[in-house]
């Protein structure tokens, strides 16, 4: 059987990485007090997700989120935007804010139309949650497959990347 990961090491290592490679504010999707904020902190993690808050979540979509995504949001509760992402300056939500994508305001009617063949035979109008954003030039898609679920990640400027899983998306930028 596969070793748990550890996320709080996993995103320490992330996080040490890019804010080591970020050469200013520019290289954040932050509003200013929370740029000076991660600054200060050293950190572009949120505080924790309690388990209430992620049983709400899974009772208000209607499931249970994935294994590693669950152990994500119990170590971070969402994540700052910056430039970890393959496609751009996404930021991973908190676990409230998580929402079926055909309920979002991500025009993913327009991303299907574009990008159809890319999805392979994800439905992104119906099976998917919108757990990132990058103010609308960017979204991160969290869908069902076939084992863990999968992750799509859509940048306006280079198209759809799909990912195994959760975790998969966040090693890739290590």
């Amino acid at each position: 059987m596969p070793r748990a990961t550890n996320w709080k090491k996993l995103l320490k290592k992330l996080n040490d990485d890019l804010l080591a490679e970020a050469q200013g504010e520019s290289d954040f999707c932050l509003e200013p007090d929370i740029y000076a904020r991660v600054l200060a902190d050293h950190w572009l993690g949120r505080p924790p997700a309690t388990e209430e808050a992620i049983r709400a979540a899974e009772v208000r979509l209607g499931l249970s989120l994935p294994p590693d995504f669950r152990a994500f949001l119990a170590v971070s509760n969402g994540w700052y935007g910056c430039l970890m992402f393959p496609n751009g300056l996404a930021q991973l939500l908190p676990v409230e804010e998580i929402q079926w994508s055909h309920a979002s305001e991500a025009d993913v009617d327009s991303i299907v139309e574009d990008h159809g063949p890319e999805l392979k035979g994800v439905n992104l109008a119906r099976e998917t949650l919108l757990i990132g954003d990058g103010d609308g030039n960017e979204y991160i898609f969290l869908h069902p497959g076939k084992g863990p679920w999968g992750v799509c990640n859509w940048d306006h400027e280079i198209g759809i990347k799909l990912f195994p899983s959760f975790e998969a998306l966040m090693r890739s930028r290590l």
